[in-house]
């Protein structure tokens, strides 16, 4: 991959750089409506129990949804199935996209409970809103497009909040865990999947994955630190629910998320010398109640 190909140097990368690149590339990929799927839980498997059981999207679950979602989908794993959503409970989806999740969280709270969809894409909350209308779950679903490092939402709104591989395309991942932990009621939860690193990967390879931030690999971190990112913004009872291991091909789909026609694909001695230690990872935390 050449130079030219690349977004942004890492040497001149700043906050509002990497947000303008991950705007710009999952905007014309929903203005597109895909464009090669890069959703390592995006296949339906036969079995419910594996799809549980690895936080991923059961074939039942996928049947409820839209296929404007499912093909924007751009996931890692699928935190509604281990939220412990309930009737009548506020979810707020971090990086909604199309809807995939804001549609399952949906059928889940409903006719009581309402999901709030956050994402600073116009062009996914446009995409997001056909999608829950095809669904019939509009009555249930609100979306807001803000910045996930500062929600326009208001204090303690949120029973749960979900989040399903944005955070790791987020600069300051502890302003997001900030405004989490913000919009959660006391006793709140998270139900997370993201894209983490089991080990470094060199300074050189990791440059180039960070100069093109949109693809999933550009922004994720080693899982020790992410970890104590939540665990210093408060949360507790941290438990992690699964780790899926990237295999080849998922990891070079990951790389040049949302696909290879928006974000450059890197070199294969790239992707082989990170092979093994790109992992998604699926965790629950909690805020603490009050007293």
């Amino acid at each position: 991959m050449s130079t030219s190909m690349l977004d942004v140097s890492h040497a001149t990368q700043n906050t509002e750089d990497v947000k303008k690149i991950v705007q710009n590339r999952y905007g014309k990929c929903a203005e597109k409506g895909g464009g090669g799927s890069c959703c390592c839980a995006g296949e339906a498997t036969s079995s419910s129990s594996f799809a549980a059981e690895h936080g991923l999207y059961s074939q039942e679950e996928l049947s409820l949804v839209p296929k404007t979602a499912f093909s924007l989908s751009r996931g890692c794993g699928n935190p509604t199935g281990f939220a412990n959503l309930r009737s009548g409970e506020v979810v707020v989806d971090l990086g909604c996209g199309a809807g995939i999740d804001v549609i399952l969280a949906a059928q889940k709270v409903a006719p009581s409970g309402k999901v709030v969809g956050a994402d600073f894409a116009p062009q996914m909350i446009e995409r997001a809103k056909q999608a829950v209308k095809e669904a019939g779950v509009e009555d249930a679903v609100e979306f807001v497009v803000t910045d996930l490092e500062r929600l326009e939402l208001p204090d303690s709104l949120a029973d749960v909040v979900i989040s399903n591989c944005v955070i790791n395309l987020c600069p300051d991942k502890d302003a997001v865990y900030r405004e989490a932990f913000r919009i959660l009621k006391p006793g709140g939860r998270l139900a997370i999947s993201d894209v983490i690193l089991t080990e470094e990967i060199g300074p050189q390879i990791q440059e180039r994955f960070q100069s093109t931030w949109a693809g999933c690999v550009g922004g994720a971190i080693e899982e020790e630190r992410y970890l104590e990112i939540i665990k210093k913004t408060g949360f507790g009872e941290l438990e992690i629910v699964a780790h899926h291991p990237l295999s080849p091909g998922e990891l070079e789909d990951m790389a040049c998320c949302p696909g290879s026609e928006f974000t450059p694909a890197f070199e294969k001695e790239d992707i082989a010398s990170a092979q093994g230690k790109v992992v998604s990872i699926k965790f629950r935390a909690s805020k603490p109640r009050l007293g």
